[in-house]
C-alpha cells in the first residue's frame, strides 16, 4: 500500500478531516492535500508528531512488514561487517 492511501485511510480511521490533521502538524492542510494525492511526503521531523497523532508506527506508515524490517536490519549488519 503507498503512503498517500495509508496516510488518507489513518486520518478517516480517526474521524479527522485534513484540516484538522494539519492543525495538529502545524502544517497547511495543502501540505496534507499533497500527502495523500501523492505529490509530495511529510519532512522526516514531522514523522513522529504523525505517527503520534494517528496512534501508529512511523513503519506503519509506510506499511513496513516484519520481513521488510529484517531486510534493513540484515542491510545494517552487512553495512557495519564491512566498515
Amino acid at each position: 500500500m503507498k503512503f498517500s492511501d495509508r496516510l488518507k485511510g489513518l486520518r478517516e480511521k480517526n474521524d479527522m478531516t485534513q484540516e484538522q490533521l494539519a492543525k495538529a502538524l502545524h502544517v497547511s492542510a495543502q501540505a496534507v492535500s499533497k500527502w495523500e494525492n501523492g505529490s509530495s511526503l511529510p519532512d522526516i521531523q514531522l514523522l513522529p508528531a504523525l505517527s503520534v497523532t494517528l496512534g501508529t508506527s512511523i513503519d506503519s506508515l509506510f506499511s513496513l512488514t516484519d520481513e521488510s524490517r529484517f531486510a534493513r536490519i540484515d542491510n545494517m549488519l552487512w553495512d557495519k561487517r564491512f566498515l
